[in-house]
């Protein structure tokens, strides 16, 4: 993490080179056997760890060309299917796009991996040199290859068309209704819209929310030793280069943790006063667990539950580095609300209950490229379904006057507004204070949703 993106390597024989190039074939090759895209960062963690003497930079460089095979999947399907269809003078490519059914995430994985290497080589190549990485030269797959490409390079560029900015960035165009129906409900002007497409074509910075305050200045210092560029953005820095920031010594000393600008917006909505009692019902790994029970100021207790043990073990062991006693871990099964014990019961539940929801992750797809060419829409409803079961269960656990807080990492109005209005419709007792999309395109990171309600 906290990496931008690498050039390829100039130094080295041609050999080591040839090598580099080989290997980076045959770990698409693996990649392409896939049914689905595989989770790329549980993927490159594993089989470049296999790699024996190559660089770390090296290692990297790999790493970043297969991200962008699948970033830039959609576009290589889109562009090589109209060569291979052949292209005619005078086309546009929005004309092309709207032949046809747009296609969804796992058809275009499905076309995608089943290309020549050398194919998806080169239209990620193109796409990927023009972010201003220096990669190999690489043959055109056949006739018309330049033709289309400068076509849809060109019209890109000044196309206000969503669904050839959308493509363009990566994103499939089976995804414009939903697309479409995000700008309209969040009443986006035009350009907003299509700057919240432009930025799925580039992963975002990583963003570290500061746990020790005294030490920012160090941090800082040795942030810049490090060639990493810092800018805050109120509370967070954002962070760029090429080391990895869990390397720092002020990481392990924990000054400060690794937590995406929108995901901070979410711990800010639920607005964690000392001495509250919160219940973070699906904590995961406990980055906003965290954050809630650093604002507690030693003052009250998160209780952090989940259903998986082994996340639960990552918030035990951050909680311990942060020097954070506030965080009492256990797992939930989603089922019906634990008995948390005298303290709870004796103010009639919970001050706060955060129910950052399991969703489509959609609003992650910068980062994790990957789930972009698994989702269809068609598995939208069991997301939905399980969000409002949660909503309406973890309501129960807030006291008179309390606050509900419903999040997601998503962007999908499916999962936002619509499970925020469902839930208000059958539970009238209760009122949303404040509701909004955080992140991208107010900010450069992920996008998340959270609504925060009373009664």
């Amino acid at each position: 993490m906290g990496r931008s993106a690498r050039n390829h390597p100039r130094s080295g024989s041609a050999r080591s080179q040839g090598v580099l190039q080989n290997t980076l074939v045959k770990l698409w090759h693996k990649m392409a056997a896939e049914k689905q895209p595989p989770a790329i960062d549980r993927f490159l963690a594993r089989e470049l760890g296999k790699l024996e003497g190559m660089s770390r930079r090296d290692r990297l460089w790999i790493g970043d060309i297969l991200t962008d095979i699948l970033r830039f999947g959609a576009l290589t399907v889109f562009c090589e299917g109209w060569r291979r269809d052949g292209w005619l003078d005078g086309t546009t490519a929005v004309d092309r796009l709207t032949l046809g059914t747009p296609m969804a995430g796992p058809e275009a994985w499905r076309r995608l991996s089943r290309m020549p290497a050398p194919i998806v080589f080169f239209w990620t190549f193109m796409r990927k040199r023009l972010t201003g990485a220096e990669l190999p030269a690489i043959a055109p797959p056949g006739p018309h290859a330049t033709e289309v490409w400068r076509t849809v390079r060109d019209e890109a560029a000044a196309s206000d068309s969503l669904l050839l900015r959308a493509v363009w960035a990566g994103l499939p165009a089976g995804l414009a209704p939903l697309l479409t129906e995000r700008a309209k409900t969040s009443q986006w002007p035009s350009p907003k819209t299509l700057d919240f497409l432009d930025r799925h074509a580039l992963r975002p910075p990583v963003w570290l929310r500061v746990l020790d305050k005294s030490g920012e200045p160090s941090l800082r210092e040795e942030l810049s030793a490090a060639d990493f560029t810092c800018e805050a953005a109120g509370s967070a820095l954002q962070v760029r280069g090429e080391s990895g920031v869990y390397e720092l010594a002020a990481y392990r000393a924990g000054t400060f943790d690794v937590q995406d600008l929108a995901s901070q917006g979410i711990g800010e909505a639920v607005n964690a006063q000392p001495g509250d009692l919160i219940w973070d019902s699906c904590a995961g790994a406990g980055g906003k667990s965290l954050q809630l029970a650093a604002a507690l100021d030693g003052r009250g207790t998160v209780y952090a539950t989940d259903l998986h043990d082994s996340k639960l073990n990552d918030l035990r062991k951050r909680a311990k580095r942060a020097h954070l006693a506030t965080i009492q871990a256990s797992l939930w099964d989603g089922q019906q609300i634990p008995d948390f014990g005298a303290e709870v019961n004796a103010q009639g539940g919970f001050d706060r209950v955060l129910v950052d929801a399991p969703c489509s992750g959609a609003g992650t797809w910068r980062r994790n490229v990957d789930g972009r060419l698994r989702f269809d829409g068609q598995n939208l409803t069991k997301w939905t379904d399980v969000q409002s079961h949660l909503l309406a269960l973890t309501s129960q656990a807030v006291r008179p006057g309390g606050h509900l807080i419903y999040a997601t990492c998503s962007w999908l109005v499916a999962e936002n507004e619509a499970v925020r209005d469902t839930f208000l419709a059958a539970h009238p007792q209760w009122r949303c204070t404040t509701s909004q999309l955080g992140g991208n395109p107010a900010a450069d990171s992920d996008s998340t949703f959270w609504a925060v309600f009373t009664y």
